[in-house]
């Protein structure tokens, strides 16, 4: 996957960042070692000088260098021994004077015999979810936060009230969001406007977050935005924000259906949706429309995918938000 020079830049610096602390904290080991062991910092003295003199013996002119160059080759290795003899005095490890890169394989550099480490891709990838969710209140949206209490305790049409029902979706969500794995079933929230779908998705994408995984939401709209501008724009990358949408852990795809539909997006909303259902990658839909209302915006290849391969969960009661209005005013006179 490419990636934009901004996402690149940014997570290169954070590399660099890792590298750089890694070697002060050496810095600052390897002086209060050698503080109480300058014995240390003369065979590292003496050390260095064995290059110069190795130099000085190989323009000599001398036709057998032999017995010179090993004596330097001796001097050497025993002036090392003795390190590691201090080191072990000192109850350290040999490796102890040398930088802790987050990295073994790399050195916080980023590449491995000329090609991207798979630190640096970790990195990459994380940078470029954060921009996408750079606007997203995730601290605002969490189960805790979120209140059956302003949803109906009085059954209309069904046996359960729609509190009743309301937490039962909640108490789904969060085993979901628990239990998260790449192997998680695919989910579509359900609902007129208000009643918490968006929520309870940003509430699943905080836990999710935290357990590790690479989490991208956002609006039906806004992405197809982004996706049609690189498409028809004169970027190097032309599909950043689809391939994303694409690869990541969890794709929370919010308001589905009230995007301004053309042929363009339309294709773009089957192709997300079929290829992560191919690699097995979970989706999280909030939609206004039931699957009759979503029959008459898509195409049959769209909504046969989301009725055989979504978990739905229908969202009930009155718009909180309304609600929340009314109490506040009450509670002010």
């Amino acid at each position: 996957m490419s990636y934009s020079r901004e996402t690149y830049e940014t997570a290169k610096n954070r590399l660099d960042a890792l590298r750089l602390l890694a070697i002060r904290e050496n810095d600052e080991r390897r002086k209060s070692f050698i503080a109480l062991n300058p014995e240390y910092a003369e065979l590292d003295r003496k050390i260095a000088q064995t290059s110069i003199e190795l130099t000085r013996v190989m323009l000599s002119g001398q036709k057998d260098i032999t017995d010179a160059v090993a004596e330097i080759r001796d001097n050497n290795l025993a002036m090392q021994r003795r390190q590691l003899e201090i080191l072990k005095e000192n109850g350290c490890p040999a490796d102890f004077l040398e930088p802790k890169f987050r990295c073994g394989k790399c050195g916080d550099t980023g590449f491995v015999d000329g090609k991207v480490c798979s630190c640096f891709k970790e990195i990459l990838q994380k940078t470029a979810y954060e921009e996408l969710n750079r606007s997203t209140p995730l601290e605002l949206c969490s189960f805790r936060s979120f209140s059956i209490d302003f949803y109906p305790d009085k059954a209309e049409n069904s046996n359960l009230s729609p509190r009743q029902i309301m937490d039962k979706v909640k108490k789904n969500c969060w085993d979901y969001a628990s239990k998260f794995t790449s192997d998680s079933p695919n989910l579509m929230f359900q609902g007129g406007v208000g009643l918490g779908k968006t929520h309870l998705s940003l509430a699943i994408a905080g836990k999710v977050i935290s357990k590790g995984y690479g989490v991208i939401y956002g609006s039906a709209q806004n992405f197809f935005n982004s996706i049609e501008s690189e498409h028809f724009g004169r970027g190097d990358d032309k599909q950043y924000t689809l391939n994303l949408l694409k690869s990541c852990d969890l794709l929370i795809l919010d308001d589905l259906g009230t995007e301004f539909i053309t042929q363009f997006t339309t294709a773009t909303l089957y192709d997300i949706i079929n290829t992560r259902i191919l690699r097995r990658r979970p989706t999280i839909i909030s939609t206004n429309f039931n699957i009759d209302g979503l029959k008459r915006k898509y195409d049959d290849r769209i909504t046969s995918r989301l009725s055989g391969n979504y978990v739905r969960y229908q969202f009930v009661g009155s718009d909180v938000r309304i609600t929340l209005k009314v109490k506040k005013k009450l509670s002010e006179n």
